[in-house]
């Protein structure tokens, strides 16, 4: 554990930031495995905005927003062509 009071200050905002990352992220888990499962349009809409909110707050990198929204996409057109 840090000795300096603005260290301590800086381990426990990153603790902070971090719990909350981990929450996006598996909300973001979550709505990933909802689209795959049920193939509906709002699911899928749902994810897109999960995935653009988390790109902005560089929770994320813009590029993998982009990956998962084209994957999910891809996944649920086949879907629901058979």
């Amino acid at each position: 554990m840090a000795n300096i009071k603005s260290n301590i200050k800086t381990k426990k905002q990153s603790d902070k930031k971090h719990a909350a990352n981990r929450v996006a992220l598996t909300n973001l888990k979550n709505s990933t495995k909802k689209v795959r499962s049920s193939n509906k349009k709002e699911d899928l809409n749902n994810l897109y905005s999960t995935a653009d909110s988390l790109s902005r707050k560089h929770v994320i990198h813009r590029n993998k927003a982009n990956r998962i929204k084209s994957r999910n996409a891809k996944a649920a057109n086949k879907a629901n062509k058979k």
